[in-house]
């Protein structure tokens, strides 16, 4: 299986386990208890997404990389909050797939799109921190919060666009109604240390690094 392959495994095996994830979250808000296999499955669970990113990284190594070290440590590249796309483009990407700058500019501003002044959201150098504490320091620890809620249904016409102004609309309204808006709560985990919502970073991390296998795959001639 190449490398690609071993990505697109990890992507479709967290796939899998993320209804069981969702449950294993419900079971906790229901308990008020954060059970210890959540944690686990929450640390395997992320841990596959960034291998399957580092995967991808050393795919692209194997097919454009050049390197004087006989075994470069190879990883996908990631931009702390610190670091610009310049710095990025003229260091970041090299020290972490050597020779791809040189051999594929094309993949490289590809990888810059990812990043946090990308045009992706803000999601991989979460991942990054995300992992990194679940690997060197301890399981990220979670906490149950309630929060206050809106939540908006409208019909926007074919190839129009619609701004909405939530001061002026009123809760309730009717069939007549452009717009139904109705107020409620909503309990769910956040990490701790970011107050990131749990199962939101989970479900939107995966479908973005679905997204980055499938792109970084394709811009190197292979499917999934």
């Amino acid at each position: 299986m190449s490398q690609f392959g071993d990505a697109w495994h990890l992507v479709h095996s967290c796939e899998e386990k993320l209804a069981a994830l969702s449950e294993l979250h419900g079971q906790c808000l229901a308990e008020h208890s954060i059970k210890s296999s959540f944690l686990i499955e929450i640390k395997n669970f992320v841990e596959n997404l960034r291998s399957a990113l580092d995967y991808c990284a050393r795919a692209l190594f194997a097919k454009f990389g050049r390197s004087k070290k006989v075994a470069p440590r190879v990883y996908f590249p990631y931009a702390k909050l610190c670091d610009d796309c310049a710095k990025f483009l003229s260091e970041i990407v090299e020290r972490s797939i050597p020779g791809l700058v040189a051999a594929r500019p094309d993949i490289v501003d590809q990888l810059a799109s990812y990043q946090h002044f990308g045009n992706s959201g803000n999601w991989l150098l979460p991942l990054m921190d995300i992992t990194n504490e679940n690997k060197h320091e301890r399981l990220t620890p979670q906490v149950q919060k309630q929060y206050k809620t809106v939540r908006i249904r409208g019909t926007v016409p074919a190839g129009g666009n619609v701004s909405i102004n939530l001061s002026k609309i009123s809760l309730g309204g009717g069939p007549d109604k452009p717009f139904h808006a109705v107020a409620g709560t909503w309990r769910g985990l956040e990490f701790a240390d970011t107050g990131v919502l749990v199962m939101l970073f989970l479900g939107l991390t995966l479908s973005n690094v679905r997204r980055v296998v499938e792109e970084i795959s394709s811009l190197c001639g292979e499917t999934g």
